[in-house]
């Protein structure tokens, strides 16, 4: 039996029993029950990084997230609850094994939490469930070590993936003085991006695996900000400044340039970055 047969036994199985389940509320509001605990004596704080499984369903059952879906637990640094009955404050009530439902407000949710707006399928107001599992920790101080250790030899290593990538994919790069790399695939002479002009933009973006991690163009969204702001990582702005309406450019941004050391939601620390870029119009 797949791990994704299984996911959704349990699923069914969950949502027969939760008729019955009895809420709790914890010292900030959150509404809870445990699935199970395994007695695990530390708990994670606000600060730690947790790899954690996470369902989220409607108050009909819909399923509308899943880190099982992805194949993997989502890593999150665990925050300070941001209003009370925030599901963050459940964070720090699991050791590792254990599993617990929230239940929450949708809007406080996806606007509060997680920083979107309300699905047009959910209705304002109603319930939304968050089953979690722990399933591990690694506390701020064992990561800051981690970091410390791994940024003695990050700069080198990084120089070398990038060397590697330029040379397997037979690109011809130039390289600013920031260390910004790049490639014109199609190269326009109408004036260039300034600080301070609105730009739309398609893009893709990679790791240096091959792996995508994010694009406009599924969406069919092109994303809009003000260059030179601060609004977007620094490759981002300075790339731009080189480009003109109609321009497509492939970019590789060093770490430094991008999410550094400590990574971002999706993007590992230490992590250099390949963009392709069409700057669509200029503001």
């Amino acid at each position: 039996m797949n791990r994704y047969v299984l996911f959704l036994i349990l699923l069914f199985t969950f949502t027969g029993e939760i008729a019955n389940a009895q809420y709790l509320t914890g010292a900030h509001g959150v509404k809870y029950f445990y699935w199970s605990t395994k007695g695990h004596p530390q708990r994670a704080r606000v600060g730690d990084l947790v790899f954690i499984t996470v369902v989220g369903k409607t108050d009909k059952d819909s399923v509308v997230m899943s880190s099982y879906f992805q194949g993997e637990p989502f890593q999150i640094f665990v925050p300070e609850p941001t209003y009370r009955g925030c599901f963050y404050e459940m964070f720090t009530m699991l050791g590792e094994g254990d599993s617990a439902e929230v239940s929450v407000v949708a809007d406080s949710f996806f606007v509060h939490s997680m920083g979107s707006t309300l699905p047009n399928f959910i209705t304002k107001g109603s319930k939304f469930r968050v089953t979690l599992k722990l399933i591990s920790i690694v506390t701020k101080e064992e990561y800051d070590l981690r970091m410390i250790e791994e940024s003695k030899h990050a700069p080198e290593n990084q120089a070398a993936e990038i060397a590697r990538y330029i040379s397997d994919n037979q690109l011809q790069m130039s390289k600013t003085e920031s260390g910004l790399y790049y490639q014109f695939a199609l190269k326009g002479f109408a004036r260039r991006v300034k600080p301070g002009d609105t730009v739309f933009v398609h893009y893709t973006g990679y790791l240096l695996d091959g792996t995508t991690f994010d694009s406009t163009i599924p969406r069919n969204q092109p994303f809009v900000f003000i260059v030179g702001t601060g609004s977007v990582i620094k490759g981002w702005d300075e790339a731009l400044q080189l480009m003109s309406i109609r321009d497509r450019l492939m970019v590789i941004i060093p770490y430094q340039m991008a999410y550094g050391e400590k990574g971002g939601s999706t993007i590992p620390p230490f992590t250099p970055l390949v963009f392709e870029i069409e700057l669509l119009n200029i503001l």
